[in-house]
C-alpha cells in the first residue's frame, strides 16, 4: 500500500475487506456499516476510499 494513505483510510479498507469476506455484504451495505454511528464510525471520505479500493 502507498505510504501516503492515512492510517484511518487503510483501517477502513481492512474493515471493508473483512465484511466482504466474512458476510459477503454488498459495497453499499459495507459503506453504510463503515459510516454508521452504531457501526465503525468512519468518515464518508474514509469509507468511500475503502469501497473504491475493494477487490
Amino acid at each position: 500500500m502507498d505510504e501516503n494513505i492515512p492510517t484511518e483510510y487503510k483501517y477502513a479498507l481492512k474493515k471493508a475487506q473483512s465484511y466482504q469476506e466474512t458476510i459477503s455484504m454488498s459495497p453499499s451495505a459495507i459503506y453504510d456499516q463503515l459510516v454508521s454511528e452504531y457501526g465503525e464510525q468512519f468518515t464518508a471520505e474514509e469509507a468511500q476510499y475503502a469501497i473504491d479500493n475493494l477487490e
